[in-house]
């Protein structure tokens, strides 16, 4: 189902690329204007994200993996230039349903009738930091006839590419490899064996202490698509589609730790020059009239694509005449709906706001799967 969508997204965008009339990019002067956004995705197959951020109090569920992506921004925008600060949060952790039902079992105080053992493996990729963004915008319009009343009718393309820099307050990459065994959180009845190969500036499993801050840079390439036509839009947004992480004396552990061995911990705790690559999020959106006697119902689709797991959400659109509520172009209201994870999401977009949210139930706390953007305008 998942590549099927995806197919789907792609041969929309190659069609559209295709059918475009050769022409160049112009530099224009669009509107001056502030903006502040806020977005919010995450993902947790073992139970519900908030469930998941509680201590892992909440009800288990069958899958794996998880995902968080949080970033807001207040920027300004001036004759096709972008500048904005923006803070990102970024969390993504490889993990199987039985190691995160130990996590489950030991935050819980559970006590089992048998023993648990479990091949545990876990990957981490987290970051957090602050920064700068600054873009610029491309845009170019093109003029073609309606074939059935020779008018000219408008389509527009804007691109802007953004140079991000980021200083990084915090990281936990890498992961750990071994055989665990629980049954009850007295000391003789859990531990195990596991190999440890990671880079962190808070060591959440082996408890080292560090003296001082220790602080990182991520450099990297955000890139926004548009494309606005009376027949097709199409949206492309791209987090981190180039970047990397350069971390000056980063601190890593490379041993095994053992609740078997009087040593506890063997192995090299060091620190080391560090060069990451962050891993890219990608948004894409296409919507088109349903009915040719109508441009006010559209069917909308929309992507969600991470290393983690893609999401894909289908369904309407419905798009007033121009000035409901003040604004000058349409006033567009969504609904759409996801058929791999059960999620409903709803979107709202006006000239100076814009909200989405997506969940799997109304009780957003026991959801697995949560999406939220809110984008303020104002124009001048």
């Amino acid at each position: 189902m998942q590549s099927l969508n995806l197919v789907l997204l792609l041969w929309l965008l190659v069609m559209l690329l295709f059918s475009l009339p050769v022409a160049s990019l112009e530099l224009t002067s669009p509107e001056k204007k502030i903006e502040y956004n806020l977005e919010h995705f995450s993902y947790a197959g073992p139970m519900a994200v908030m469930q998941l951020a509680d201590d892992w109090q909440g009800d288990l569920k069958s899958g794996k993996d998880a995902i968080s992506f949080i970033q807001s921004e207040i920027s300004a925008s001036y004759n096709n230039f972008h500048i904005g600060y923006l803070a990102r949060k970024y969390h993504q952790f490889l993990i199987g349903n039985d190691l995160a039902r130990g996590f489950y079992y030991y935050n819980n105080d559970i006590t089992l009738n048998e023993r648990m053992q479990i091949n545990a493996k876990l990957e981490s990729k987290t970051y957090q930091g602050k920064g700068l963004r600054l873009g610029y915008l491309f845009h170019n319009s093109f003029e073609s006839s309606h074939q059935s009343s020779n008018k000219r009718l408008d389509s527009q393309l804007t691109i802007m590419p953004s140079l991000v820099a980021l200083r990084l307050d915090d990281i936990i990459w890498g992961g750990f490899e071994g055989d665990l065994y629980y049954a009850s959180t007295q000391e003789d009845d859990w531990g195990g064996t596991i190999d440890l190969d990671y880079a962190y500036t808070e060591d959440h499993v082996a408890r080292r202490p560090l003296e001082g801050e220790t602080l990182g840079w991520l450099y990297g390439l955000d890139l926004d698509i548009t494309w606005s036509s009376p027949w097709l839009d199409a949206q492309y947004q791209g987090v981190n589609v180039f970047s990397q992480i350069y971390w000056d004396d980063l601190p890593k552990t490379r041993a095994t730790i053992s609740t078997e061995s009087a040593f506890y911990l063997i192995g090299a705790e060091y620190f080391d020059d560090a060069i990451l690559t962050a891993p890219a999020l990608h948004y894409v959106q296409v919507s088109a009239p349903l009915f040719s006697s109508s441009q006010n119902t559209h069917w909308l689709s929309s992507a969600q694509i991470t290393e983690i797991r893609s999401f894909y959400y289908h369904g309407l659109q419905y798009r007033t005449q121009p000035g409901v509520l003040g604004s000058r172009p349409p006033l567009k209201l969504g609904l759409q709906y996801d058929f791999a994870s059960s999620a409903i999401k709803l979107s709202f977009e006006h000239e100076t706001v814009m909200m989405e949210l997506a969940s799997q139930t109304l009780d957003i706390s026991k959801s697995q799967q949560l999406v939220l953007k809110l984008g303020v305008r104002l124009l001048f």
